[in-house]
């Protein structure tokens, strides 16, 4: 009898010994987590710390040279093809440029948005837009400003009306792709506009690869780990990156940056066949930063 009990009681220490371990790891993994998510919200909106200088001197020259170009975008982040854009708005767009620029250079607050647990978005305080170049169809807008923990997964999204700020957006569990709007990603604490290269697209394509979003590429559930257990090239579900990806690949561009089997903003940023419009908020200066843009 004495043995039985004893018996009895080592198995129910045993089981309390190894509830213990598994509450234990548990805790510690969730405490590993928030301690990655209180890191990554410490990130900031990248601003210069070189001087503003006036730039319609520059604006009003008949004919910009590359050291003209190169000024320009230190002073607001927009390349060749952002400055083309504006000048070719004539005054409207210079003033555009001169709003980009002081944009570029203001100081801001970073509130940090928790949306489930651990997943977080951070954004300028108040909402606060920043000015963006003017859009064209076909346009990739990408953010680092969504992580998990500590992990930037951050958001992407393709402009299919850009004269209405439309954007082809896959954002949660709770919705299904769906066209959103520019200023989804102009409030937050960074964001790139980016295009694919001419010689991979024209601007003909690019406007149809917009079209064919717009047209086929909205309702498709949400997954955020599309790609990791199912086929990359299928559209049974989706997230933001993929299905800006997907769009691209039906016209045979493959813009995933390292042709892994999951598509990421990240890889996105960094494919060689996109080109940057504008950056606001990540360290033009750095290309090795939080998210480098290896061809500027």
């Amino acid at each position: 009898m004495a043995k039985d009990k004893a018996k009895k009681l080592s198995k129910k220490i045993i089981a309390l010994i190894v509830c213990g371990a598994i509450l234990g790891a548990i805790f510690l993994s969730c405490l590993a987590l928030q301690i990655g998510h209180w890191v990554s919200d410490g990130i900031e909106s990248w601003r210069p710390d070189y001087q503003k200088i006036e730039l319609m001197p520059i604006l009003n020259k008949p004919e910009l040279t590359e050291e003209d170009y190169d000024i320009l975008y230190k002073q607001t982040g927009l390349t060749k093809i952002g400055i083309d854009r504006a000048l070719a708005n004539g005054k409207t767009g210079k003033q555009r440029i001169i709003k980009i620029q002081e944009d570029f250079f203001g100081e801001y607050v970073i509130v940090n948005e928790t949306f489930a647990p651990w997943f977080c978005t951070d954004y300028i305080e108040g909402h606060k837009h920043i000015t963006n170049i003017y859009l064209e169809n076909g346009d990739i807008l990408v953010t680092s400003s969504t992580h998990f923990s500590s992990c930037r997964i951050g958001h992407a999204g393709l402009v299919t009306d850009a004269g209405y700020g439309n954007v082809l957006q896959a954002n949660s569990y709770t919705q299904p792709s769906r066209i959103g709007k520019a200023s989804d990603f102009t409030d937050r604490v960074n964001f790139m506009i980016l295009r694919v290269k001419d010689e991979y697209a024209d601007k003909k394509m690019r406007e149809d690869i917009a079209e064919y979003a717009k047209n086929n590429l909205t309702g498709v559930p949400y997954d955020a780990t599309c790609g990791v257990l199912t086929d990359k090239n299928s559209l049974k579900a989706t997230q933001c990156a993929h299905i800006v990806w997907y769009a691209f690949k039906q016209f045979g561009i493959d813009i995933d940056g390292n042709g892994g089997k999951v598509v990421s903003p990240w890889n996105i940023a960094n494919s060689d066949k996109l080109e940057l419009v504008q950056s606001f908020g990540f360290d033009i200066t750095d290309k090795e930063g939080l998210w480098p843009k290896l061809n500027y």
